[in-house]
């Protein structure tokens, strides 16, 4: 992978409240915005904000199963910024909504099925 991308995914994934823009990912890595995005593409297989959507989305999950923040919460604290488009961004790639998916983990993990799967 090429460094600059790397670089930009280590940023992303750290300052994933930060509002970002494509902008300033290829200013960070001193390209021209065309540029980055096909570089950002082919060493990564996606857009870089299709990248950080799913880096924000990926990182929900992990709050809505280790913690028991409201929902607002966990959406300020990924950087997404209305509650319509979390949802359903959130549905598109998951296949529920936020609410249910915490709902249906914890009821995993009362009835013992995430136990001893990890």
């Amino acid at each position: 992978m090429d460094g600059r991308i790397f670089h930009i995914r280590e940023q992303l994934a750290a300052n994933l409240n930060h509002d970002w823009t494509i902008e300033e990912m290829a200013g960070l890595v001193e390209l021209s915005i065309p540029h980055f995005q096909k570089l950002f593409k082919t060493n990564t297989g996606t857009s870089p904000m299709a990248y950080l959507r799913d880096l924000r989305l990926n990182r929900a999950c992990e709050c809505l199963e280790s913690s028991f923040n409201q929902l607002k919460q966990i959406r300020v604290h990924i950087g997404m910024t209305d509650d319509s488009h979390f949802t359903r961004d959130f549905k598109d790639k998951f296949g529920v909504t936020p609410t249910d998916y915490r709902k249906k983990y914890w009821e995993k993990i009362q009835n013992g099925a995430l136990v001893g799967a990890e």
